[in-house]
């Protein structure tokens, strides 16, 4: 049987915007098996980085549960949260947020130092299963659209995450560079990663292995 990683329960985030209230989640209900390519597509303001951004524990939810290993994360203290994402959770978002004024080595490394160790072994290790470890000494303006991503990927590995979160990380490369990203995240899902994407990218579908839609405050499987 597959293990459950996450379970979200009547999910519900509405914004209120004056008098009015836009409901963009609507008693959402989904579980996530660790091991598994999750893409969620949906037009824009669907709800698409809300859904990551609660699950990322950096909003909060209107009404509902986020269960995380079977526990409700919701309700954790602000410590707490920062913690679990340190520890558990991957980041890997549509603009690199790659520092330019350290090495490729020292960027992927750096997640780790935060957590109070150096892991540039580690590191090393990461950038050579994504076939970049060339780059390893080079800085972040020098590298191509695609090169930076795949080096973003190796930065949200670092702490051994059991869960990585991409928002549109595709959103800036071309057509070869997003498959690429693709190929990457379905691998991962191989290594028992669970990942969660949300794109515009209908073709990302191909290789996941489930593919939602976001419409009207409600998920769909559609794979």
């Amino acid at each position: 049987m597959d293990k459950i990683l996450l379970e979200l329960k009547d999910l519900t985030k509405i914004y209120k915007e004056g008098l009015e209230k836009n409901k963009v989640l609507d008693k959402v209900n989904l579980k996530i098996s660790a091991g598994t390519f999750n893409v969620f597509v949906g037009p824009s303001g669907s709800g698409k980085s809300t859904l990551l951004n609660l699950i990322a524990m950096l909003d909060t939810a209107t009404e509902g549960e986020i269960l995380f290993e079977g526990k409700n994360i919701l309700n954790l203290s602000e410590k707490k949260k920062a913690k679990l994402r340190l520890d558990k959770i991957g980041f890997v978002f549509q603009f690199d947020g790659l520092l330019p004024e350290f090495s490729v080595i020292e960027n992927v490394n750096m997640p780790a130092l935060i957590k109070g160790k150096s892991a540039k072994t580690r590191a090393l290790d990461l950038l050579k299963n994504l076939n970049i470890d060339t780059l390893a000494s080079k800085m972040p303006p020098s590298l191509s659209g695609g090169e930076k991503q795949r080096v973003a990927i190796a930065r949200s590995l670092i702490n051994n995450p059991i869960l990585v979160l991409a928002d549109e990380p595709t959103g800036n490369l071309d057509g070869a560079r997003k498959e690429q990203v693709f190929k990457d995240f379905a691998a991962l899902a191989k290594e028992g990663i669970a990942v969660l994407m949300v794109t515009h990218d209908i073709k990302a579908a191909d290789y996941a292995d489930n593919c939602y839609k976001i419409e009207n405050g409600k998920i769909d499987l559609k794979k």
